[in-house]
């Protein structure tokens, strides 16, 4: 393989014992992917020559860094840098959810179920409940982010209370997991050629979103950055190596 350009699936998965991967799930499409390889080194200088020249380098650490850059804000790719555990909500009927007190006039409230809300019912705290009429006592101003803006309660006995049925969702609350470890395997091609490269992370530990940009004059891009952790079951095989391996095509 002489010229090269690469493109290629990033799939993340798993690792299993001896190093090999499993569950792999593909991220999607990626502007770009590199890694970069570093060493530190302690270096001498020899005393008896005046001229204090460099006779001996010792290496104290080698390690690898990755960057990611994801075009796909799925849950999947999302929690990555967020150090998210997701959590499922399902489609579901909101019986009775008590609103914040003091509410006034022009008052806007976000229910806790925003998800595409439908059939809203709200009521007040009296003995009998009294029934709020949407466009005199209330308005849902937007049923997709359930927020609600509040016209006249001055009749009516706090907390409201909320009835609706909602779509489902995910939630992803930052750093409620640890620092994400995963098996990168890129399956790639040279474009140039055709030809099929393959390249191997056995341990890839994410760092957290530098930068999660929210809102974008242009396409959306998810930047991820990590390590590759050394890997002591594969570091003996030569086959392997400490960290990762590429694979290209047997030279003819």
């Amino acid at each position: 393989m002489k010229d090269f350009s690469f493109q290629g699936r990033i799939e993340l998965g798993t690792r299993q014992a001896g190093g090999k991967p499993t569950n792999l799930i593909w991220v999607g499409d990626q502007s770009s992917c590199e890694v970069r390889f570093n060493t530190e080194n302690a270096d001498r200088t020899e005393t008896f020559s005046g001229q204090r020249l460099q006779s001996a380098r010792m290496r104290q650490s080698t390690t690898v860094e990755l960057n990611l850059v994801l075009r796909y804000a799925t849950p999947h790719n999302l929690q990555l840098g967020l150090y998210a555990t997701p959590q499922n909500v399902s489609a579901a009927s909101v019986a009775s959810e008590v609103l914040p007190e003091g509410l006034i006039a022009g008052s806007r409230i976000v229910l806790d179920k925003p998800a595409n809300v439908t059939d809203l019912v709200l009521t007040d705290s009296n003995g009998s409940p009294v029934t709020l009429e949407e466009g005199e006592d209330y308005r849902l101003e937007s049923a997709h982010s359930g927020i609600i803006q509040i016209i006249d309660v001055s009749s009516l006995t706090q907390p409201l209370k909320a009835a609706y049925k909602h779509d489902a969702f995910t939630v992803l609350p930052f750093f409620t997991a640890q620092p994400p470890e995963r098996y990168l395997y890129l399956n790639g091609v040279n474009t140039v050629t055709g030809e099929r490269v393959r390249m191997h992370l056995y341990r890839v530990q994410f760092n957290p979103f530098d930068t999660l940009a929210l809102i974008n004059p242009e396409f959306g891009e998810l930047p991820l950055s990590g390590s590759a952790m050394f890997d002591i079951e594969t570091a003996e095989d030569p086959m392997f190596g400490p960290f990762g391996r590429i694979e290209l095509p047997a030279e003819v």
